[in-house]
């Protein structure tokens, strides 16, 4: 490797480490710490917390896994591997493609599916039987996206194993 593309790729695994640490770290605070603040909350205090930190959180994920593909195929393809003639090598990396891009999806079904159906549109012109409701949907969503955020944070947890499992490699 050349002294340019040792600097090169120094601070593409700078980028690479910054944007996991960020975005397992985001999710890790957000399940352990938020989750538990939470409990001692007024609901209309957990909706205007959510609300906004969801928010930001989806801002910086998607800036982290931004970072992630644009430093981590540079990477790859300044490493010492070759593609197709390190079997494990390849395997790992094609399961850390999939976990990406399972990771952009889950981010995505967040943004713009669980986390908008999370706001209660209630009115007064509204009956209680209506109310009932628009609360009952609204617990579900909530449901929802717990779920998904579990299901996003063990796929964190999972390709961070296999990333470390790649540099063993």
């Amino acid at each position: 490797m050349t002294r340019v593309e040792n600097i090169a790729y120094n601070l593409l695994s700078i980028v690479h480490a910054l944007s996991w640490s960020i975005y397992a770290g985001g999710a890790i605070c957000m399940e352990l710490i938020l989750r538990h603040a939470q409990e001692y909350m007024k609901p209309s205090q957990i909706a205007v917390v959510c609300e906004n930190s969801g928010k930001r959180y989806r801002w910086w994920s998607l800036f982290c896994l931004l970072g992630l593909v644009v430093s981590g195929i540079p990477l790859v393809a300044l490493g010492t591997h070759e593609l197709g003639v390190d079997r494990k090598y390849s395997v790992l990396l094609a399961c850390l493609t999939l976990l990406w891009l399972v990771q952009v999806l889950l981010l995505a079904v967040l943004s713009f599916r669980f986390h908008p159906e999370m706001h209660a549109r209630l009115s007064s012109s509204m009956s209680a039987e209506e109310i009932k409701r628009e609360r009952q949907r609204v617990g579900a969503a909530i449901v929802n996206m717990n779920i998904t955020v579990r299901i996003e944070l063990g796929c964190i947890v999972l390709a961070l194993a296999l990333g470390a499992a790649l540099h063993l490699v």
